[in-house]
């Protein structure tokens, strides 16, 4: 759940809605107030703007505000011309969906980018550096964009395992032993089944990196390490899973090209000889894209 959902939800007194309605209005503009203006202009204390940090869980006033202000930004960048829900409508033709989808794609993945934490990324690659057991739960179609993931790994001799038969999630969590490692994909984070198996490898001290939504979600709180994607649409109320699907191919794809860049050399040796090997036989009449051709003309 985002913070502005969660602050628009809560229970709150009636002098504490006050000021929390004075926040949602307000949004970047309170970040040059201090708790005393902020106070005054709402006809309340101090103690009361500290007392609605503390229900929300923050140390104080200034972590909450600088949470919120963060979340602000986040929400203000990015997809300003284009609906991730309804990217297109009824009245485009083939050739303007054509290029609205390909501007959605692009806005995901700079979302994206700005949403990567450097220190969870360098702490993701490093666990899956040292893990020999690598799975992947996610559900539906995250299932088919980590089966890319999967096929990557698997190309330069790093195991991944997914289970894609319903119901076999669990048991295949609960087999887990703590030196593997577990990527925890969902959206929303607060999928039952997911929530669940997470729980279940989090008894098992398995470490947990999630790849969720911002905001504060189930799931992320029994993750070791919290990886995020665009947080653009709805849960139901939408033409496809456009934005998400572009966001979560993206980060796998970051993953993948970090841990590859880890033994960079030696990947590349050892990809390309196979490659070679397996491969040899694909021609093409583009010169673009037939090697055999490039080599016969470099000789």
């Amino acid at each position: 759940m985002l913070l502005h959902e969660k602050m628009e939800t809560f229970p709150f007194s009636n002098s504490e809605k006050t000021v929390i309605n004075y926040m949602l209005e307000e949004k970047v503009r309170i970040k040059k107030q201090t708790i005393k203006e902020i106070a005054a202009k709402n006809h309340t204390a101090p103690s009361t703007l500290i007392r609605i940090a503390k229900k929300l869980n923050f140390s104080g006033w200034n972590d909450f505000r600088d949470a919120y202000l963060d979340e602000v930004s986040y929400l203000n960048e990015h997809f300003k011309d284009v609906d991730a829900n309804f990217p297109f409508t009824d009245r485009d033709d083939f050739s303007s969906i054509a290029s609205k989808l390909m501007h959605l794609n692009n806005e995901a993945v700079q979302d994206t980018n700005h949403l990567i934490d450097q220190t969870n990324l360098y702490r993701a690659v490093k666990l899956l550096e040292k893990t020999e057991d690598i799975y992947i739960f996610a559900t539906s179609g995250n299932l088919l964009i980590a089966q890319d993931f999967q096929l990557k790994m698997s190309r330069i001799k790093k195991k991944v395992s997914i289970c894609t038969t319903e119901g076999e999630q669990l048991f295949a969590a609960s087999n887990l032993r703590k030196d593997s490692c577990a990527i925890v994909i969902s959206y929303s984070g607060e999928t039952n089944s997911v929530i669940k198996l997470a729980e279940i490898l989090y008894l098992n001290h398995v470490p947990i990196i999630s790849i969720t939504s911002i905001g504060e979600s189930s799931l992320g709180k029994l993750a070791n390490i919290q990886l995020r994607i665009s947080t653009r649409e709805k849960l139901y109320s939408k033409i496809a899973n456009f934005a998400v699907n572009a966001s979560i191919c993206y980060l796998l794809d970051v993953l993948y090209g970090c841990f590859f860049s880890l033994h960079y050399q030696k990947n590349l040796n050892y990809k390309l000889a196979v490659a070679d090997m397996v491969e040899s036989n694909r021609t093409s009449t583009s010169d673009i894209i037939d090697e055999k051709r490039k080599r016969m003309t470099d000789d």
